[in-house]
């Protein structure tokens, strides 16, 4: 975790001395460049103080950096963890996205025996895509 912790460090001083460097660079030459000097060592010293470890109510999280494909930090990260609801919003996504919410389908069998939500529909129910689309998201059973 303290390799973790540097590395976060040293991007994120990389980051600020860029982000001062690159606009002195093309600054007009009028700037006192001690203001400069003063404003880059504040930046450097508030950036190299301990960060603390955020504090969260989840069980797990991950800051993950898709580029380096590298855990920047993380929180019970290697244990495996439900879905939970993450099929669910992505599928309620997918119809918002591609279907007529007005649309009336017919249940099928294999749907209607699928477990785990409340709307209890039948095989040959008629319902609006709407309406299934509120039932996705109602909490499902344990």
């Amino acid at each position: 975790m303290l390799k973790k912790k540097s590395l976060f460090k040293i991007i994120l001083l990389t980051i600020l001395i860029i982000n001062i460097c690159i606009p002195l660079a093309y600054a007009d030459d009028e700037e006192e460049p001690d203001s400069n000097l003063e404003e880059i060592n504040q930046i450097v010293e508030s950036a190299t103080k301990p960060v603390n470890e955020p504090i969260l109510n989840s069980k797990a999280a991950i800051i993950y950096d898709r580029e380096t494909k590298k855990i920047i930090w993380g929180k019970n990260e290697k244990q495996k963890r439900p879905m939970a609801s993450t099929t669910k919003i992505m599928t309620a996504i997918v119809v918002l996205e591609n279907a007529n919410l007005k649309d009336t389908v017919t249940i099928s069998k294999k749907a209607a025996n699928t477990g785990g939500s409340c709307l209890k529909v039948k095989t040959s129910d008629k319902v609006t895509v709407n309406d299934l689309l509120f039932g996705l998201m109602l909490r499902s059973r344990k």
